[in-house]
């Protein structure tokens, strides 16, 4: 962290764009195929216009600077598919990313799935949110505005925590649906959310996980990258071969083994922790996220390091997927 420290200050101003600065387009789109599961999309795209709002913000979190509606683009670009956060995540908790890697030269979508009601209905969310990925890309590659820009051979998956998860497994990873199952009786399963659903009155021991077992790949998807994964060791790399180049990224001491990751991944190690991988948090965050009783950690430390560390991550993100 010295590194970071060292220059954090510095990266204040140079990453954090204001309204009268350029900015990446952005545009917000519907996916109701499934009624019962509608998506809203958020597209993010390149552009040099002016920035015309902050997309993503709250009391807590800091907005990402967009300039909304500009004009789309003119040529191909690779599409990289964002899916970020846990089970009840806010909707673009991934602005940050997303703006940085469209600046990069992409077109990225954002998937925004709805949050679960209850505890139930949260233990579909591991193979509900590789699906949404293929619909969001279904959806972009049938848009009369978006089909056309798109680089049908540069397609990516990138997700962060359950949505780590969702990239490997839309990737084609292969996976130990009882492993899911049985996770709230072993430690080394990597599911946070155990206390939650215990609190739901949820035994994920009793989960049909029957749609775990049916494939959840997409073929179209050319690479992945998937920022602290949840479930990592339930993830077989031995019987994951011939799945397209990925990227697991993990948070200092949490570390990858080279077993669950597999031989042929590319394994980096930030000089960070996870809820780093969060937008900047307001002056009243902690405070707010104290008071309404949830995580305060998710606003732990220096504002500036965060920023120092997003730069990191979109850099390492984005020199993978253009070397691969």
């Amino acid at each position: 962290m010295k590194f970071i420290q060292s220059f954090a200050i510095a990266l204040v101003a140079i990453t954090t764009p204001l309204l009268a600065d350029a900015a990446p387009g952005y545009t917000r789109l519907k996916d109701t195929t499934l009624n019962d599961r509608p998506l809203t999309l958020s597209v993010w795209y390149p552009s040099d216009e002016t920035a015309s709002a902050k997309i993503g913000g709250n009391a807590v979190f800091v907005g990402t600077p967009a300039s909304v509606d500009a004009s789309t683009p003119t040529s191909r670009h690779p599409l990289i598919i964002v899916s970020h956060g846990g089970l009840r995540s806010a909707g673009d908790t991934g602005a940050w990313l997303s703006a940085a890697l469209a600046q990069a030269g992409s077109i990225v979508v954002e998937v925004n799935s709805p949050r679960p009601q209850n505890g139930p209905a949260a233990t579909g969310e591991i193979w509900q949110r590789p699906q949404d990925i293929t619909r969001a890309l279904d959806h972009m590659l049938n848009s009369p505005v978006w089909g056309d820009h798109i680089d049908q051979t540069d397609i990516s998956a990138v997700g962060f925590a359950l949505g780590g998860t969702a990239a490997l497994l839309v990737a084609g990873h292969a996976f130990n649906a009882d492993h899911y199952r049985q996770s709230c009786a072993r430690r080394d399963a990597g599911n946070p959310d155990c206390g939650w659903y215990a609190g739901q009155g949820v035994d994920l021991s009793k989960t049909d996980v029957t749609p775990l077992e049916q494939p959840l790949s997409d073929a179209r998807i050319t690479s992945a990258v998937a920022l602290a994964p949840e479930y990592l060791t339930a993830f077989d790399p031995d019987a994951s071969s011939a799945n397209p180049p990925f990227l697991l990224m993990s948070f200092g001491s949490e570390g990858l083994s080279s077993r669950a990751a597999g031989q042929d991944a590319s394994v980096v190690s930030l000089d960070a922790t996870a809820p780093d991988a969060f937008s900047v948090c307001t002056k009243a965050g902690a405070d707010i996220l104290r008071e309404d009783g949830g995580d305060d950690t998710l606003c732990a430390g220096p504002q500036a390091n965060r920023l120092a560390v997003h730069k990191a991550i979109a850099a390492k993100i984005s020199t993978f997927l253009g070397e691969k």
